[in-house]
């Protein structure tokens, strides 16, 4: 038996444990949790969100498995990492979830955390090639940096003018997008040698948090600071179009997720717990869902086309192949706290800082 067929049969195995989630829907009581980040595994009908308690400074993190069929959070495992972005690797089923400055690497097929890549500095985002000969990029202070997912090593790297955040790969095409923090401008890297391709124009600032949809080869960025969609075709590196998101009022654009299958894209607005859906056919966004309460993260469910968002001490479940009702929402427990609405504001803007200021410690100072 292949280890993805294993794999398959152990997760299969797992789906099918006696869960200790709660029947749905669910009256929570604040100060659960606060689940940061998403990642879908469609093929094997599993989701995974990595998760800090819900006080700050924080008691405690933890990584978490959600049946996608059942929507019952199946396991809960501690994290030794402070919970920052997650990959999946499509093929194996591993996942990488980035700490500070290391990498935690959950093992799909022991159900547990085999090894940890210690990188030594400050992570802000990923991206991970599933291929044959897979690397795992990342962005750092000025730099992106290409590393073997088996053992941390450095494959190569590359310093840009910016400080770079967002990053978002293309495999049909070995590209990589990669966003300033501050700037007009997308860098477009070659995957293979992280050489410099040429630079994508944007009307405003800034390339803030990608999603690509690779069927049509349209790549969508936030800004973070407008309330603007901008998109990008991924296999001409042109500028496309904005989409203005004015359901948004005055908060800006934030984080994004694509759905393939549907041709759409979900993102989030800043500060807030509204989640807009944009038709990518023609740019105009076709209704509003609205979260619970400030939203961390979004990933699809390409097999049963359901919205995952995550937010304040649970993650959310929307319908969102029809009337984008909510299915139910999962209990999240890391630590039980006192903490509110305030509390949950501060969390997330405290998270912000945090890379905000990393960026700009590492940003150049001004020339005289």
């Amino acid at each position: 038996m292949n280890r993805k067929a294993l794999s398959l049969l152990l997760v299969s195995l797992l789906l099918a444990q006696v869960s200790f989630a709660a029947t749905y829907p669910l009256n929570i009581t604040p100060g659960r949790s606060w689940p940061l980040n998403l990642v879908v595994d469609s093929a094997r009908g599993v989701v995974y969100f990595d998760a800090t308690s819900g006080e700050y400074p924080p008691t405690g993190f933890s990584f978490g498995i959600i049946n996608a069929t059942t929507h019952e959070v199946i396991r809960i495992l501690p994290l030794d990492v402070y919970p920052g972005a997650m990959v999946l690797d499509e093929e194996s089923g591993d996942v990488y979830v980035a700490g500070e400055t290391s990498i935690a690497v959950f093992d799909e097929g022991n159900l547990s955390f085999g090894h940890e890549l210690e990188l030594g500095r400050p992570i802000l985002s990923m991206a991970l090639d599933s291929s044959v000969s897979p690397d795992l990029y990342v962005t750092s202070n000025d730099s992106v940096l290409a590393l073997s997912p088996r053992t941390g090593a450095v494959l190569g790297s590359v310093t840009l003018s910016n400080s770079v955040d967002g990053i978002q790969l293309d495999p049909s095409n070995g590209k990589l997008f990669v966003g300033a923090y501050a700037g007009k401008g997308i860098t477009v890297l070659n995957a293979s040698n992280l050489a410099t391709m040429g630079t994508i124009e944007l009307p405003g600032c800034c390339a803030f948090q990608f999603a690509l949809d690779e069927r049509t080869q349209s790549l969508y960025t936030a800004t973070g600071i407008s309330n603007y969609v901008y998109v990008v075709n991924a296999a001409t590196d042109v500028f496309e179009k904005s989409v203005e998101v004015t359901q948004f009022g005055q908060n800006s654009t934030n984080i994004l997720a694509a759905d393939e299958t549907m041709g759409r894209i979900f993102v989030s607005s800043t500060n807030g717990e509204s989640v807009a859906e944009i038709d990518g056919s023609n740019g105009h966004v076709s209704r509003l869902l609205n979260a619970p309460s400030v939203v961390a993260a979004l990933a699809v469910d390409t097999e049963t086309q359901e919205l995952y968002v995550a937010n304040y001490h649970q993650v959310t479940v929307f319908d969102a192949r029809g009337s984008g009702t909510v299915l139910l929402v999962a209990v999240v427990a890391v630590a039980v706290v006192a903490v509110g609405a305030v509390g949950v504001y501060l969390l997330i803007r405290r998270r912000d800082e945090r890379e905000r200021r990393v960026v700009e410690r590492a940003a150049p100072g001004p020339t005289t």
